[in-house]
Protein backbone atom coordinates (compact mmCIF):
# COMPACT_ATOMS: atom_id res chain seq x y z
CA UNK A 1 0.00 0.00 0.00
CA UNK A 2 1.15 3.52 -0.74
CA UNK A 3 0.88 6.34 1.78
CA UNK A 4 1.74 10.01 1.32
CA UNK A 5 2.27 12.34 4.28
CA UNK A 6 1.46 15.98 3.52
CA UNK A 7 3.22 18.38 5.88
CA UNK A 8 3.32 22.09 6.54
CA UNK A 9 6.08 24.66 7.09
CA UNK A 10 9.55 24.41 8.60
CA UNK A 11 9.91 21.84 11.40
CA UNK A 12 12.05 24.36 13.29
CA UNK A 13 8.87 26.38 13.89
CA UNK A 14 5.99 23.95 13.21
CA UNK A 15 6.39 20.51 14.77
CA UNK A 16 3.63 18.64 12.93
CA UNK A 17 6.11 16.97 10.53
CA UNK A 18 7.25 14.80 13.44
CA UNK A 19 4.71 12.09 12.68
CA UNK A 20 5.72 11.89 9.02
CA UNK A 21 9.44 11.48 9.65
CA UNK A 22 8.83 9.36 12.75
CA UNK A 23 6.53 6.83 11.08
CA UNK A 24 8.08 6.78 7.61
CA UNK A 25 10.76 4.12 8.20
CA UNK A 26 8.68 1.91 10.55
CA UNK A 27 5.85 1.87 8.00
CA UNK A 28 8.26 1.09 5.18
CA UNK A 29 9.74 -1.79 7.18
CA UNK A 30 6.33 -3.48 7.41
CA UNK A 31 5.55 -3.16 3.72
CA UNK A 32 4.26 0.34 3.01
CA UNK A 33 5.56 2.51 0.19
CA UNK A 34 6.05 5.90 1.82
CA UNK A 35 6.19 9.41 0.38
CA UNK A 36 6.47 12.77 2.14
CA UNK A 37 5.51 16.17 0.76
CA UNK A 38 7.47 18.85 2.65
CA UNK A 39 8.33 22.51 2.37
CA UNK A 40 11.81 23.06 0.99
CA UNK A 41 13.93 24.38 3.87
CA UNK A 42 17.39 23.66 5.22
CA UNK A 43 16.08 22.27 8.53
CA UNK A 44 13.45 20.09 6.86
CA UNK A 45 16.05 18.57 4.54
CA UNK A 46 18.44 17.94 7.45
CA UNK A 47 15.82 16.31 9.68
CA UNK A 48 14.41 14.13 6.91
CA UNK A 49 17.91 13.00 5.91
CA UNK A 50 18.65 12.17 9.55
CA UNK A 51 15.52 10.09 10.20
CA UNK A 52 14.56 8.68 6.80
CA UNK A 53 16.43 6.48 4.31
CA UNK A 54 16.57 7.12 0.58
CA UNK A 55 13.79 4.55 0.18
CA UNK A 56 11.34 7.16 1.51
CA UNK A 57 10.39 9.34 -1.43
CA UNK A 58 10.44 13.04 -0.51
CA UNK A 59 8.91 15.79 -2.63
CA UNK A 60 9.89 19.34 -1.66
CA UNK A 61 7.72 22.32 -2.54
CA UNK A 62 8.71 26.01 -2.39
CA UNK A 63 7.10 28.22 0.23
CA UNK A 64 4.37 30.31 -1.36
CA UNK A 65 0.88 31.65 -0.85
CA UNK A 66 -1.78 29.32 0.52
CA UNK A 67 -3.35 28.94 -2.94
CA UNK A 68 0.01 28.18 -4.55
CA UNK A 69 0.88 25.54 -1.98
CA UNK A 70 -2.52 23.86 -2.29
CA UNK A 71 -2.14 23.65 -6.08
CA UNK A 72 1.41 22.30 -5.79
CA UNK A 73 0.42 19.68 -3.22
CA UNK A 74 -2.53 18.59 -5.36
CA UNK A 75 -0.28 18.16 -8.40
CA UNK A 76 2.28 16.18 -6.38
CA UNK A 77 -0.41 13.86 -5.00
CA UNK A 78 -1.58 13.14 -8.54
CA UNK A 79 1.99 12.25 -9.50
CA UNK A 80 2.46 10.02 -6.44
CA UNK A 81 -0.98 8.37 -6.70
CA UNK A 82 -1.11 7.11 -3.09
CA UNK A 83 -3.75 4.81 -1.66
CA UNK A 84 -3.73 6.83 1.56
CA UNK A 85 -3.05 10.51 2.17
CA UNK A 86 -2.22 11.56 5.74
CA UNK A 87 -2.30 15.28 6.48
CA UNK A 88 -0.02 16.20 9.39
CA UNK A 89 -2.40 18.99 10.51
CA UNK A 90 -5.18 20.48 8.42
CA UNK A 91 -5.40 24.13 7.38
CA UNK A 92 -6.33 26.40 4.49
CA UNK A 93 -2.71 26.00 3.39
CA UNK A 94 -2.27 22.29 4.18
CA UNK A 95 -4.90 20.62 2.04
CA UNK A 96 -5.49 19.58 -1.55
CA UNK A 97 -8.21 20.10 -4.13
CA UNK A 98 -10.13 16.84 -3.84
CA UNK A 99 -12.06 17.45 -7.08
CA UNK A 100 -8.74 17.55 -8.97
CA UNK A 101 -7.56 14.11 -7.79
CA UNK A 102 -7.11 11.48 -10.48
CA UNK A 103 -7.21 8.63 -7.96
CA UNK A 104 -9.73 8.14 -5.17
CA UNK A 105 -7.32 8.11 -2.22
CA UNK A 106 -8.41 7.55 1.38
CA UNK A 107 -7.84 10.84 3.18
CA UNK A 108 -6.71 10.82 6.81
CA UNK A 109 -6.10 13.90 8.97
CA UNK A 110 -3.98 14.09 12.10
CA UNK A 111 -4.94 16.41 14.97
CA UNK A 112 -2.26 17.09 17.60
CA UNK A 113 -3.83 20.18 19.20
CA UNK A 114 -7.11 22.12 19.32
CA UNK A 115 -6.44 25.58 17.80
CA UNK A 116 -9.90 26.88 18.76
CA UNK A 117 -9.00 26.17 22.41
CA UNK A 118 -5.82 28.26 22.36
CA UNK A 119 -6.44 31.54 24.26
CA UNK A 120 -4.31 33.55 21.82
CA UNK A 121 -6.72 32.67 19.01
CA UNK A 122 -9.44 35.24 19.60
CA UNK A 123 -12.33 36.79 17.72
CA UNK A 124 -12.57 35.92 14.03
CA UNK A 125 -9.43 33.80 14.17
CA UNK A 126 -10.98 31.57 16.83
CA UNK A 127 -14.07 31.04 14.64
CA UNK A 128 -11.88 30.34 11.61
CA UNK A 129 -10.02 27.67 13.58
CA UNK A 130 -13.31 26.16 14.78
CA UNK A 131 -14.61 26.08 11.20
CA UNK A 132 -11.45 24.28 10.07
CA UNK A 133 -11.79 21.72 12.84
CA UNK A 134 -15.36 20.89 11.83
CA UNK A 135 -14.43 20.96 8.14
CA UNK A 136 -11.76 18.33 8.78
CA UNK A 137 -14.49 15.93 9.96
CA UNK A 138 -16.34 16.35 6.67
CA UNK A 139 -13.18 16.39 4.54
CA UNK A 140 -11.55 13.22 5.91
CA UNK A 141 -12.24 9.50 5.66
CA UNK A 142 -10.60 9.00 9.06
CA UNK A 143 -8.87 10.93 11.84
CA UNK A 144 -5.74 10.37 13.93
CA UNK A 145 -5.83 12.13 17.30
CA UNK A 146 -2.68 12.57 19.38
CA UNK A 147 -4.48 12.90 22.73
CA UNK A 148 -7.42 11.22 24.45
CA UNK A 149 -9.10 14.63 24.77
CA UNK A 150 -8.95 15.11 20.99
CA UNK A 151 -10.37 11.62 20.42
CA UNK A 152 -13.39 12.45 22.57
CA UNK A 153 -13.79 15.88 20.99
CA UNK A 154 -13.70 14.64 17.39
CA UNK A 155 -15.87 11.59 18.07
CA UNK A 156 -18.49 14.00 19.41
CA UNK A 157 -18.12 16.33 16.45
CA UNK A 158 -18.43 13.49 13.98
CA UNK A 159 -21.75 12.56 15.61
CA UNK A 160 -22.89 16.19 15.43
CA UNK A 161 -22.17 16.17 11.69
CA UNK A 162 -23.98 12.83 11.20
CA UNK A 163 -20.69 10.95 10.70
CA UNK A 164 -20.84 8.60 13.67
CA UNK A 165 -19.04 5.89 11.69
CA UNK A 166 -15.98 8.06 10.98
CA UNK A 167 -12.93 6.05 12.19
CA UNK A 168 -10.88 7.83 14.89
CA UNK A 169 -7.50 6.44 16.00
CA UNK A 170 -5.80 7.42 19.26
CA UNK A 171 -2.16 7.83 18.19
CA UNK A 172 0.08 10.01 20.37
CA UNK A 173 3.55 11.12 19.36
CA UNK A 174 6.48 8.81 20.06
CA UNK A 175 10.26 8.65 20.12
CA UNK A 176 12.60 7.91 17.25
CA UNK A 177 15.27 5.27 17.88
CA UNK A 178 17.67 6.96 15.44
CA UNK A 179 17.59 10.14 17.52
CA UNK A 180 17.89 8.27 20.84
CA UNK A 181 20.80 6.18 19.62
CA UNK A 182 22.60 8.92 17.68
CA UNK A 183 26.26 9.51 18.67
CA UNK A 184 26.73 11.52 21.87
CA UNK A 185 28.79 14.16 20.09
CA UNK A 186 28.79 16.57 23.05
CA UNK A 187 28.89 14.03 25.88
CA UNK A 188 32.48 14.72 27.00
CA UNK A 189 31.97 18.49 26.95
CA UNK A 190 28.75 18.31 28.96
CA UNK A 191 30.24 15.91 31.50
CA UNK A 192 33.16 18.23 32.11
CA UNK A 193 31.03 21.40 32.23
CA UNK A 194 28.37 20.10 34.63
CA UNK A 195 30.34 17.63 36.73
CA UNK A 196 28.95 17.52 40.25
CA UNK A 197 25.77 19.35 39.23
CA UNK A 198 22.15 18.19 39.16
CA UNK A 199 21.08 19.03 35.61
CA UNK A 200 17.48 19.75 34.61
CA UNK A 201 16.39 20.21 31.00
CA UNK A 202 13.39 21.99 29.52
CA UNK A 203 13.02 21.90 25.74
CA UNK A 204 10.28 23.91 24.11
CA UNK A 205 8.90 27.37 23.49
CA UNK A 206 9.96 30.18 25.81
CA UNK A 207 6.56 31.63 26.73
CA UNK A 208 4.76 32.36 29.98
CA UNK A 209 1.82 30.07 29.20
CA UNK A 210 4.24 27.13 28.77
CA UNK A 211 5.46 27.50 32.34
CA UNK A 212 8.65 29.46 31.66
CA UNK A 213 8.40 31.65 34.75
CA UNK A 214 7.19 28.79 36.95
CA UNK A 215 10.53 27.12 36.24
CA UNK A 216 12.50 30.32 36.80
CA UNK A 217 10.76 31.06 40.10
CA UNK A 218 11.34 27.47 41.23
CA UNK A 219 15.04 27.90 40.46
CA UNK A 220 15.09 31.15 42.43
CA UNK A 221 13.74 29.20 45.43
CA UNK A 222 16.31 26.45 44.87
CA UNK A 223 19.17 28.96 44.73
CA UNK A 224 18.53 29.79 48.38
CA UNK A 225 18.83 26.09 49.29
CA UNK A 226 21.71 24.87 47.12
CA UNK A 227 23.89 26.06 44.25
CA UNK A 228 24.61 22.72 42.58
CA UNK A 229 21.40 22.62 40.51
CA UNK A 230 21.38 23.90 36.94
CA UNK A 231 18.46 24.37 34.53
CA UNK A 232 19.19 24.27 30.79
CA UNK A 233 16.52 25.88 28.62
CA UNK A 234 16.54 24.67 25.01
CA UNK A 235 14.44 26.71 22.61
CA UNK A 236 13.24 30.15 21.62
CA UNK A 237 10.09 32.19 22.14
CA UNK A 238 8.47 35.56 22.58
CA UNK A 239 9.24 35.88 26.31
CA UNK A 240 12.89 34.89 26.03
CA UNK A 241 14.32 38.36 26.65
CA UNK A 242 11.96 38.91 29.58
CA UNK A 243 13.14 35.60 31.07
CA UNK A 244 16.79 36.56 30.62
CA UNK A 245 16.11 39.85 32.42
CA UNK A 246 14.52 37.92 35.32
CA UNK A 247 17.54 35.63 35.59
CA UNK A 248 19.90 38.59 35.61
CA UNK A 249 17.86 40.48 38.22
CA UNK A 250 17.70 37.44 40.53
CA UNK A 251 21.40 36.64 39.96
CA UNK A 252 20.64 33.15 38.66
CA UNK A 253 23.12 33.28 35.78
CA UNK A 254 25.17 30.37 37.14
CA UNK A 255 22.09 28.15 37.59
CA UNK A 256 19.89 28.98 34.60
CA UNK A 257 21.28 28.87 31.07
CA UNK A 258 19.53 29.73 27.82
CA UNK A 259 20.90 27.57 25.01
CA UNK A 260 18.51 28.58 22.22
CA UNK A 261 17.52 26.22 19.44
CA UNK A 262 19.45 22.95 19.76
CA UNK A 263 20.19 20.83 16.71
CA UNK A 264 18.52 17.41 16.63
CA UNK A 265 21.84 15.59 16.37
CA UNK A 266 22.93 17.12 19.70
CA UNK A 267 19.83 16.18 21.70
CA UNK A 268 20.99 12.69 22.67
CA UNK A 269 24.06 14.24 24.34
CA UNK A 270 21.96 16.61 26.45
CA UNK A 271 19.30 14.05 27.30
CA UNK A 272 21.84 11.43 28.35
CA UNK A 273 23.59 13.99 30.59
CA UNK A 274 20.39 15.23 32.26
CA UNK A 275 19.24 14.13 35.70
CA UNK A 276 15.60 15.02 35.01
CA UNK A 277 13.33 16.76 32.49
CA UNK A 278 10.64 19.40 33.03
CA UNK A 279 7.46 19.53 30.95
CA UNK A 280 5.03 22.13 32.37
CA UNK A 281 1.35 21.96 31.43
CA UNK A 282 -1.73 23.93 32.47
CA UNK A 283 -5.17 22.64 33.43
CA UNK A 284 -6.68 24.23 30.31
CA UNK A 285 -8.41 23.00 27.16
CA UNK A 286 -5.28 23.89 25.19
CA UNK A 287 -3.04 21.61 27.24
CA UNK A 288 -5.53 18.79 27.75
CA UNK A 289 -5.90 18.66 23.97
CA UNK A 290 -2.27 18.88 22.89
CA UNK A 291 0.22 16.06 22.82
CA UNK A 292 3.47 17.11 24.57
CA UNK A 293 5.81 15.48 22.06
CA UNK A 294 8.95 16.20 24.10
CA UNK A 295 7.86 13.82 26.88
CA UNK A 296 7.94 10.90 24.45
CA UNK A 297 11.48 11.88 23.48
CA UNK A 298 12.50 11.82 27.16
CA UNK A 299 11.08 8.37 27.95
CA UNK A 300 13.92 6.24 26.47
CA UNK A 301 16.51 8.03 28.61
CA UNK A 302 14.93 6.65 31.80
CA UNK A 303 15.11 9.84 33.89
CA UNK A 304 12.42 11.46 36.09
CA UNK A 305 10.04 13.74 34.18
CA UNK A 306 8.49 16.61 36.16
CA UNK A 307 5.15 17.42 34.57
CA UNK A 308 1.51 18.10 35.49
CA UNK A 309 -1.44 15.90 36.40
CA UNK A 310 -3.47 16.28 33.20
CA UNK A 311 -4.02 14.72 29.79
CA UNK A 312 -1.26 12.73 28.16
CA UNK A 313 1.19 12.75 31.12
CA UNK A 314 -1.46 10.90 33.15
CA UNK A 315 -1.86 8.42 30.29
CA UNK A 316 1.89 7.79 30.30
CA UNK A 317 2.85 7.89 34.01
CA UNK A 318 -0.45 7.29 35.81
CA UNK A 319 -0.55 7.85 39.55
CA UNK A 320 3.19 7.18 39.87
CA UNK A 321 4.25 10.31 37.96
CA UNK A 322 6.14 13.29 39.38
CA UNK A 323 3.59 16.09 39.13
CA UNK A 324 3.65 19.76 40.07
CA UNK A 325 1.20 22.65 39.87
CA UNK A 326 2.21 25.00 37.07
CA UNK A 327 0.77 27.93 39.05
CA UNK A 328 2.77 27.03 42.17
CA UNK A 329 6.55 27.24 41.63
CA UNK A 330 7.12 25.86 45.15
CA UNK A 331 5.64 22.51 44.06
CA UNK A 332 8.25 22.25 41.31
CA UNK A 333 11.01 23.42 43.65
CA UNK A 334 10.04 20.59 46.01
CA UNK A 335 10.55 17.98 43.28
CA UNK A 336 13.90 19.50 42.29
CA UNK A 337 15.02 19.48 45.92
CA UNK A 338 14.16 15.77 46.26
CA UNK A 339 16.00 15.01 43.02
CA UNK A 340 19.13 16.87 44.12
CA UNK A 341 19.05 14.94 47.40
CA UNK A 342 19.02 11.65 45.48
CA UNK A 343 15.51 10.70 46.59
CA UNK A 344 13.79 10.28 43.20
CA UNK A 345 13.99 7.36 40.79
CA UNK A 346 12.52 7.27 37.27
CA UNK A 347 8.94 6.07 36.92
CA UNK A 348 8.86 2.71 35.15
CA UNK A 349 7.39 3.14 31.67
CA UNK A 350 7.14 0.55 28.91
CA UNK A 351 9.55 2.13 26.45
CA UNK A 352 8.45 0.06 23.45
CA UNK A 353 4.82 1.14 23.90
CA UNK A 354 5.87 4.67 22.94
CA UNK A 355 8.06 4.06 19.89
CA UNK A 356 7.18 5.06 16.34
CA UNK A 357 7.50 1.36 15.47
CA UNK A 358 4.55 0.64 17.77
CA UNK A 359 2.58 3.56 16.33
CA UNK A 360 3.19 2.24 12.80
CA UNK A 361 1.93 -1.25 13.71
CA UNK A 362 -1.15 0.17 15.45
CA UNK A 363 -1.85 2.44 12.48
CA UNK A 364 -1.58 -0.45 10.01
CA UNK A 365 -3.93 -2.63 12.05
CA UNK A 366 -6.40 0.27 12.24
CA UNK A 367 -6.25 0.79 8.47
CA UNK A 368 -6.74 -2.92 7.85
CA UNK A 369 -9.75 -3.07 10.17
CA UNK A 370 -11.55 0.04 8.91
CA UNK A 371 -10.67 0.01 5.24
CA UNK A 372 -10.61 -3.78 4.72
CA UNK A 373 -12.44 -3.63 1.39
CA UNK A 374 -9.88 -1.27 -0.05
CA UNK A 375 -6.97 -3.31 1.33
CA UNK A 376 -8.44 -6.44 -0.31
CA UNK A 377 -8.93 -4.65 -3.62
CA UNK A 378 -5.33 -3.41 -3.64
CA UNK A 379 -4.02 -6.88 -2.75
CA UNK A 380 -5.90 -8.40 -5.71
CA UNK A 381 -4.59 -5.93 -8.27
Amino acid sequence: MKICFITLGDIKFIATMKRAIGMAEPLRSIGWEVSIIAQDSEENRKRIAMECSDAVKVYYYPEGTAAEEVRTKTALVNDIAPDYILFCSFSFRNRILKNKLKLKSTILIEHSELPSGIPDNKGLRKYAMLALEYWSVLYADGLLCASKYLCKTYTKRAAQLFRKQLPVLYSPYAFNNDVVESPRIRAKELTETYMGKTMLIYMGTMTRNYGLFTMLQAMEMMSKERKDVVLLLLGQGRHLEEAKAFVKEKQLDMQVQFLGYTAEEELSSYFAAANAFISPLNDTVQDWARCPSKIYMYIPFNKPVFTCRIGEPMEIFGEQGYYFNNNAPASLAGLISQLAAGKLAPVKVNREAHSWEKRAVDFTEWVNSHYAAKVLRIANL
